[in-house]
This record gives structure tokens, C-alpha cells and sequence, in this order.
């Protein structure tokens, strides 16, 4: 494993002293034919997979890729797969629809698909399943009956950023709204979570809404446009691409925010470190939603495809007759934390991302 990646040893309380990344599990999807056959041992299976990721364009899905490469790659010498191919539609539906096809048609025995949306790949998860394909949905939860997502819980990193900032601000001013993408199942999970949370601070008013698509350079563009159009504001709620946020502030010489959430990139730590040198300038709250959640699916499928099956209640009820397993978050940096996670960091690039993915002993701990 790369220096610029953490893998999980075991799990620890974010209370504990010295507590490092505690990383992610998983939230895997595929579909309940592949659970019938008998337990197998997985270096016999050769399975061939395929990842499709919506984009690639950004910090966050980039490492999403090389984490999944990086396990593909450990798989292959054990025989646990035979073949990995990664597609990227670069954000365009109809390519990822050919590109869902195209897999269905080379005959993988896993698909691994981070979706940018929730509708249009019905027909192909219909193809799928009739053609026996472990599909596996990660991290944005395409809405398919009878599917098994895998997930980080958004309702916990969405609502405890949000009311941090709440509470950040004593309950009253005026904030920016950052989403994602606009239609992805994720980002609506975490909007509805946050009006929700909103709701307790009537004092708190909304005076922009944006989306960003994860991207740091176009955060970038639109907190320059918020600049200039005069708003004012007193904190900023934000999924991910915080530092573009902040380079556009700087640019500009206007005030920093009084308080900002998210952002799991390595630069940002580094950004807050400076801004609050001397004394607390920007109050800030950064809770876990680590791209290594595609490694930790591709080592789940393998044994899913093996014909094991998950332990008694590691799944809930999703929302559109699936089953989700939700990843709890817990690594959380504060200005009080800031320092440890500064030198955890210290041998990584500033694009590098806070994450890892599970041991195979936590992976097979989920399973019976």
C-alpha cells in the first residue's frame, strides 16, 4: 500500500488517545441471485471485474480509482480475479449507459458502479441480473429493488457538519449552501438531511445555493461569483471542495467565514493550519466520507460472488426495496484535533485524501 493511503487494522473510538484514520467499510450492492451458491474459497473464484465511475475529474473519485487499483492489482496475484477494467463516462449519461452495456455484453462477473444519478440504468441492471452479474452500487446508491447498497451513513456526516455549523455560529446568520451534484442519490440524501437539521435554527438563513460537482476548481468559480455578487454571509456548508472555496477568498481579500464543514482533502487540513496559526480565525468541523469505499466494495463483491452471505443484521431497509450497509463515520478533525491530523498527514500531497479501505479480516467479519 502507498504512503499516501491508511488500511484498517482494527476499529477504534474517535475518543481514544492518538487515535489514527479510522477507515471505511463498505456499502456494497449487488443483486440476491448471486447469494445462492455455497461458500466458496476465494482464491478458485478468477472473477473477472469491471468499475465504472462516474468521473474521475476530481481529488475524491481519484483516489476512489487507485484505491480500487491498487486492491484489483493485490487480488490478481492471489487469483481472486482474473481481469480488471475500469470505464469512466466523464459525466455523460448516455456513455455510461453504453459503458454498463459493454460490460454486461464482455461478460464480467462484477460490475462495480458509482452512478451519477438515480434513474436511466434501470434496463441495464435488468440485463445484468438476467445475466447473473454481481452489480455492485458504491457510494452513490442507484435506487434498485432487491439490490444490496453499501454506503456511507450521510445521514450522519451530512447532519452532525450541519449541526456543528449551527451550533458554530450560535444558532443565527446567515450561511452559503455547497451540494455536490444536483440529482445524485447522495447529494439529495444529504440536502434533505440538512433542511432537515436547518429547520431547529430558524435564526439561520440561507442566502445561496450552489453545486459544485465535488470539483475544486469550479467551487472555486462560483465562491468568486457569490464574492462578487456582495453577498454576505457568516459560515459556509459545503460537500467537499473546500479549497477552492478558500482560494477564492484569498484571491479576493474578503473576510473568512466564521465557520465551513467538509473536505477531506490533505491541502485543506493544511489551508486551516495556516489560516489559524496564530489564533482560531475559521471554526471549522471535518467528519469522514473516505473514497476508499470502492476498494472496500471490490473486496465485499469477491465474497458475495464466492456465495457468502452477510451476517445476521450488518444490513438495513433502504428506501426503494433494497438493502443498504451503512458505513458509520467517525474519523472527525476539529480545531482541536487539527495538529494530530496535520502530522498524520505530513508525507502526503496536498491532493491526497484522507482515506483507506478494510483488512480482509474486517471484510470477512461481515459475512458469516
Amino acid at each position: 500500500m502507498s504512503a499516501s493511503f491508511f488500511e484498517i487494522n482494527e476499529w477504534r473510538d474517535i475518543n481514544e488517545e492518538n487515535s489514527i484514520f479510522v477507515v471505511t467499510l463498505v456499502l456494497l450492492l449487488t443483486f440476491v441471485s448471486a447469494a445462492s451458491a455455497e461458500r466458496a474459497a476465494l482464491e478458485t473464484q478468477g472473477l473477472k471485474v469491471a468499475s465504472i465511475n462516474w468521473t474521475n475529474a476530481h481529488g475524491w473519485r481519484s483516489v476512489y480509482d487507485a484505491q480500487l487499483r491498487e486492491v484489483a492489482e493485490e487480488y490478481k496475484k492471489l487469483g481472486i480475479i482474473s481481469q480488471y477494467d475500469e470505464y469512466c463516462p466523464n459525466m455523460d449519461s448516455a456513455q455510461e449507459v453504453a459503458m454498463f452495456e459493454t460490460a454486461i455484453n464482455e461478460g464480467y462477473d462484477i460490475i462495480l458502479i458509482n452512478a451519477g444519478g438515480s434513474s436511466g440504468l434501470d434496463s441495464c441492471f435488468e440485463q445484468a441480473e438476467e445475466a447473473g452479474i454481481l452489480v455492485v452500487p458504491v457510494d452513490n446508491l442507484y435506487p434498485w429493488a432487491g439490490s444490496i447498497g453499501v454506503q456511507t451513513d450521510q445521514t450522519i456526516w451530512a447532519g452532525n457538519s450541519c449541526k456543528a455549523l449551527c451550533e458554530g455560529i450560535g444558532g443565527k446568520g446567515d450561511i452559503l449552501m455547497f451540494h455536490g451534484q444536483m440529482g445524485a442519490t447522495g447529494a439529495g440524501i444529504r440536502g434533505d438531511v440538512w433542511q432537515k437539521c436547518l429547520a431547529d435554527y430558524p435564526d439561520i438563513k440561507v442566502v445561496y445555493e450552489g453545486a459544485h460537482n465535488w470539483s475544486q476548481t469550479e467551487s472555486k468559480k462560483l465562491m468568486a461569483e457569490v464574492l462578487a455578487s456582495g453577498i454576505k454571509y457568516d459560515a459556509i456548508l459545503t460537500e467537499e471542495a473546500c479549497v477552492g472555496i478558500l482560494e477564492a477568498i484569498e484571491e479576493a481579500g474578503a473576510p473568512y467565514p466564521k465557520f465551513m464543514t467538509s473536505d477531506e482533502e490533505v491541502g485543506y487540513l493544511r489551508m486551516l493550519n495556516r489560516i489559524n496559526a496564530e489564533k482560531k480565525v475559521i471554526d471549522f468541523y471535518i467528519i469522514e466520507n473516505p473514497p476508499g469505499i470502492g476498494a472496500s466494495a471490490l473486496k465485499l463483491a469477491v465474497r458475495m460472488a464466492a456465495g457468502w452471505e452477510f451476517a445476521d443484521g450488518v444490513l438495513k431497509e433502504g428506501t426503494d426495496g433494497n438493502q443498504v450497509y451503512y458505513y458509520t463515520p467517525t474519523y472527525i478533525v476539529t480545531p482541536d484535533t487539527l495538529s494530530k491530523a496535520i502530522e498524520d498527514t505530513a508525507d502526503m500531497a496536498d491532493t491526497d485524501q484522507v482515506s483507506a479501505y478494510l483488512t480482509e479480516e474486517v471484510a470477512n467479519a461481515a459475512f458469516k
